[in-house]
């Protein structure tokens, strides 16, 4: 008997390896997958804005980042004292002008070069509500704290979010968009509204793959609220995925994306990783010292196997233990 539903899983023509460089834009889900695959030693580029949740904000940043196109001091805003950029996260913000400006500039900088060389941009769309600022009728990524007078708030349409993204799929052809949404439900909003903007969503990225060879949807929204389904797999808060459900969706991912000589070499990389976290009881010991060695040349060799790996951190963790 089966208990619960599967998501079908199906080898997808989009192949991800150790040597593809790799954007990832969105919200804290792109995180998530993000981290697991730095952990694993891919070449990424985790959201050079912060964490960003609604599409129109997303599409914005990469066509900054296309352009590589700075900010100035116009750009910045400053509240309580503080500088920040409605286009960022609150990680961006500073209370000293020019440091706001050269983390914000210095992080479109460093990802316009990593997309001269990037084949997969992925990107995991978190809401469609967004607020706009009564001011200037400027949508923006991140309220940052700001009285909610200054806002208003609407529902963006599936249209806006296939046009902002068109242009880009159009003019980055050569790159490949894997789509996702995020299982985090944002109730702040009510939970229906929440499901509301799910659906348009969900409905921007069908038109969007329907439309563009280069674009395709990775199902992990259906993997957590579908197949997990259960609190258990839910943080404290009842929203947030918990690592077990994050590690689900990461197996999931691998399957979707990696050939059998990228798993593989993931394998080999997480084996070593592990084994420089290892305590023994006893570092001074003859053994524990012969395993050091070991586990530092295994890493050497692998280094000089793959030229694009690099184990420099794990090495000087290892080397510590020296004696």
């Amino acid at each position: 008997m089966n208990f619960f539903l599967n998501t079908p899983i199906t080898k997808s023509a989009v192949n991800i390896s150790h040597q593809d460089a790799i954007l990832l834009l969105g919200s804290c889900f792109t995180e998530n997958i993000g981290k697991k695959l730095l952990n694993s030693k891919f070449k990424v580029n985790i959201n050079p804005f912060g964490i960003i949740y609604n599409p129109i904000s997303i599409a914005n940043s990469l066509t900054r980042i296309l352009n590589n196109e700075s900010y100035t001091e116009e750009d910045l805003s400053v509240y309580n004292g503080k500088f920040f950029c409605f286009d960022h996260h609150g990680s961006f913000s500073s209370f000293n002008q020019q440091e706001c400006l050269a983390k914000i500039n210095n992080e479109i900088s460093f990802a316009h070069q990593h997309l001269q060389e990037t084949k997969t941009i992925i990107i995991t769309l978190g809401t469609a509500w967004v607020y706009e600022n009564i001011e200037n009728k400027k949508l923006v990524a991140n309220c940052h704290k700001i009285p909610a007078k200054n806002f208003t708030k609407r529902l963006l349409s599936v249209d806006e979010i296939v046009q902002s993204f068109s242009a880009l799929a159009n003019t980055l052809k050569n790159i490949q968009f894997i789509f996702t949404v995020s299982p985090v439900r944002h109730i702040s909003d009510g939970l229906h509204e929440n499901n509301i903007s799910k659906s348009v969503l969900h409905l921007a990225i069908h038109q969007l793959t329907s439309q563009h060879k280069n674009c395709s949807y990775f199902a992990a929204y259906e993997m957590v609220i579908d197949e997990l389904r259960d609190y258990r797999f839910f943080k404290e808060d009842m929203i947030h995925p918990t690592p077990q459900a994050i590690n689900y969706v990461w197996e999931k991912f691998a399957t979707t994306y990696f050939n059998k000589e990228t798993t593989l070499l993931n394998q080999q990389i997480e084996k070593l990783q592990q084994a420089a976290l290892h305590r023994p009881f006893n570092f001074e010991s003859e053994a524990h010292q012969k395993f050091i060695k070991e586990q530092v040349l295994q890493m050497q060799q692998l280094e000089n196997e793959f030229p694009f790996l690099s184990f420099d951190e794990e090495i000087s963790l290892l080397k510590h233990n020296f004696i």
